[in-house]
């Protein structure tokens, strides 16, 4: 137990940031990073340390926020507060810029923000996320060159 709970201290921030930069949502990242550890916790025992345990407890949370998606097909990011609920969520470990960035990928479309959050922050090749958003791997590079090119636009 108090091993496990090292482990949640160690990666809870970035889960929630991860969540949160897929969901734009912070209420709705709160909730994916309580689901994510909760189905970390039971499939524990299932974990042969193959991989880190950060890209494991990544993996999770990227499914249980798609999960989510596919369940409820509205986009997340609908609510017109979620740009100061964003900012106050990351004011203390992040500089202005950083803040920007983060905001301008997180007003991106699902698809586009998806693509460019699993593959140029979580490090996923196309054909990972292609089975992961059930997408063809061209359809993936082709939202991340759009979402690349519109990040740019709202930076400028």
């Amino acid at each position: 137990m108090s091993a496990f709970e090292s482990l949640y201290r160690q990666h809870s921030n970035q889960v929630f940031l991860l969540c949160l930069r897929m969901s734009g949502c912070k209420s709705h990242a709160e909730d994916f990073m309580q689901e994510t550890f909760i189905k970390a916790w039971q499939a524990l025992p299932k974990f042969k340390g193959d991989s880190k345990f950060s890209t494991w407890i990544y993996r999770i949370a990227t499914n249980t926020v798609l999960a989510d998606k596919r369940k409820n097909t509205l986009d997340l990011v609908q609510d017109h507060d979620w740009e100061r609920e964003f900012e106050q969520s990351l004011s203390d470990t992040h500089s202005r810029q950083q803040i920007d960035l983060e905001k301008a990928i997180a007003g991106l479309p699902a698809q586009a923000r998806h693509v460019i959050v699993l593959h140029d922050l979580m490090g996923l090749t196309h054909q990972e996320i292609a089975q992961q958003l059930g997408i063809a791997a061209g359809t993936s590079k082709a939202h991340l060159n759009r979402a690349r090119t519109m990040v740019k636009e709202r930076l400028e």
